[in-house]
Formats: structure tokens, C-alpha cells, sequence
């Protein structure tokens, strides 16, 4: 018997599941894009904090004949040492690592998603076990993020408010797990219904 008899009391859990994995994929693409351009901006940022870096050590003077502009070279220069110190290259190689870490997530989710409605319009069952294997470790993202906040940052108004987000998302996500698990029982339920018809 489903957890569920349907989705958001309108919808049946077939088309449920399928809202479900359409909103899904187009979440997905919409993050891959993000991220992949957020990945472009990084990595082409980092070779301009390198070139920059480079600039920066070296201990030839510039030779300019107006004093005003050597003073403003000289500011411009001081202001870049310290985003530079700032933003050192550990930084910009761990937001690498971060962005690629995310893009391979959202492309893994397209391809899950797409899975979950393949496997709902078609009546395969197998093909929704991805989608809630993902959906279980996004949960325990969400449960881990959402304390790891609150462990490390206190009780802040904003930490409050972002591990608030965090307990919505989680819901969310858990009820269109359930969703999703509802129309797997249903599949399996339909599928016993036709052996047994078939004997």
C-alpha cells in the first residue's frame, strides 16, 4: 500500500511524480548553467590573480613622467596586495573544487530526473531508485548543513533564518520523497496485479 494515495491533494501520484521530475530537471539545468558559468569566472579569474601576482613581485619601478598617475599606480597596486591577501589562490582553488563539485551534482541530477519521468510515463520502477537515492543524500545535506550552521555560527538572526530555509527545503524535499516512494509502491502494486492476472 503507497505512503500516499496523491500529490499536494490534487494531483495523482502519477502526475505528481511527473510534475515532481520536470521541476526537478529544470532546476537542474537552470543550477548547471550557473554553475558552469560561475566555474568559467573563477578559473578565468584565477589566471588574472596570477598574472596579477606575477606583476605584483616584481621589483622593477615603474617609469611613468607624470607623478599624479605613478601615485594612483601606486594605490591601485597596494589595493590589489590586499584583495590578493584576501583572496589568496587556496581560496579561488577550493571555490574551484566547490563549483565542480556542485556542477557534477546538478548534471547528475538532470540525469536522475530525466530517469524519474522516463520511468513514470513508461511504468518502470527501477528507473525511480536513482532519483530517491539522491533525494535520501539531499536530506541528510539539508539535516547537516542546516545544524552545522547552527553549531558553528551561534544563534545569529541571519544563521536562524538560513537554518530556517534549510528545515523548508528539508521538508520539501522529504514530502516529494514520499511522493516518489508512493508511486514506486503503486508500480510494484501494478505489476503484482498483472502477474497474477497473467496466471
Amino acid at each position: 500500500m503507497p505512503i500516499l494515495s496523491g500529490c499536494c491533494f490534487c494531483f495523482d501520484l502519477k502526475v505528481g511524480s511527473k510534475i515532481i521530475g520536470i521541476l526537478n530537471l529544470i532546476g537542474a539545468i537552470v543550477y548547471s548553467l550557473i554553475f558552469a558559468i560561475l566555474l568559467v569566472m573563477v578559473v578565468l579569474g584565477g589566471e588574472a590573480h596570477k598574472a596579477i601576482k606575477e606583476e605584483l613581485e616584481k621589483d622593477s619601478q615603474p617609469t611613468f613622467a607624470d607623478d599624479d598617475y605613478l601615485d594612483l599606480t601606486q594605490e591601485e597596486k597596494s589595493f590589489l596586495e590586499q584583495i590578493l591577501h584576501t583572496f589568496g589562490e587556496l581560496t579561488i582553488e577550493t571555490l574551484k573544487i566547490i563549483l565542480y563539485i556542485l556542477l557534477a551534482v546538478s548534471v547528475l541530477l538532470i540525469i536522475t530526473s530525466s530517469m524519474l519521468i522516463h520511468g513514470v510515463r513508461r511504468n518502470r520502477r527501477g528507473l525511480l531508485i536513482p532519483f530517491m537515492v539522491q533525494e535520501v543524500v539531499g536530506l541528510l545535506l539539508y539535516a547537516v548543513f542546516g545544524i552545522g550552521m547552527l553549531v558553528a555560527f551561534g544563534t545569529h538572526m541571519i544563521i536562524v533564518s538560513s537554518a530556517i530555509s534549510f528545515l523548508v527545503g528539508f521538508l520539501i524535499t522529504l514530502y516529494f520523497l514520499l511522493v516518489i516512494i508512493s508511486q514506486y509502491q503503486a508500480l510494484g502494486l501494478i505489476r503484482m496485479h498483472e502477474e497474477i492476472s497473467m496466471k
